[in-house]
């Protein structure tokens, strides 16, 4: 991938990219994203994907141990969170009614954390995408999943449609125009 590529998904993706200064004894990824440029929208689209999963289930665990605290402290009679947290509401009645929800509902299942993603290696392999990494939920090994099988249908150079094909021993993805580039720029004649 080119390098200007490969610099823009470590800046947007930065919590992903924490391998990335490391030595080739410890992580693949200190030689960058292993793969060609038509891959780079599938790339961008999952990691931004997985990054907004983690990002909203972390969110969601904080909103429930609030609003379990709140509850919590409405039980033994003190609202001071609870009026805080509401402060800008007008209408007894609505606050009332949130008041009692927040008892009644007490207590709010908490999600569990999910592991931050980050990166291994990302590289070309039989002619499709392998996104190795480690965190992550079966949602994201799902996210990952598909990802890799769009690969088989992308180029690998260009991003347009393609399918995996033998080149003598090598499995790649490469849509007919960018294979009849590839083999002029290796002289070979079709």
């Amino acid at each position: 991938m080119r390098q200007e590529l490969d610099e823009y998904l470590c800046k947007v993706y930065p919590k992903m990219m924490v391998n990335r200064e490391k030595p080739m004894t410890e992580t693949a990824m200190c030689w960058g994203f292993d793969c060609g440029d038509g891959w780079f929208n599938i790339l961008n689209q999952l990691m931004g994907n997985i990054q907004n999963h983690i990002d909203w289930r972390e969110r969601q665990r904080e909103v429930s141990i609030k609003f379990n605290r709140m509850a919590e402290q409405l039980k033994a009679g003190d609202s001071t969170l609870f009026d805080e947290e509401y402060k800008d509401l007008t209408g007894l009645d609505f606050k009332e009614k949130r008041r009692q929800e927040l008892i009644d509902r007490f207590p709010i299942d908490i999600p569990e954390p999910i592991a931050q993603v980050t990166l291994d290696q990302v590289k070309e392999k039989f002619g499709t995408l392998r996104f190795y990494y480690s965190g992550g939920d079966d949602y994201i090994r799902g996210m990952v999943s598909l990802a890799e099988s769009l690969s088989g249908v992308t180029c690998e150079s260009c991003g347009n449609p393609s399918e995996v094909q033998n080149d003598g021993g090598w499995m790649r993805s490469i849509c007919n125009a960018c294979d009849e580039k590839r083999l002029l720029k290796e002289g070979f004649e079709q």
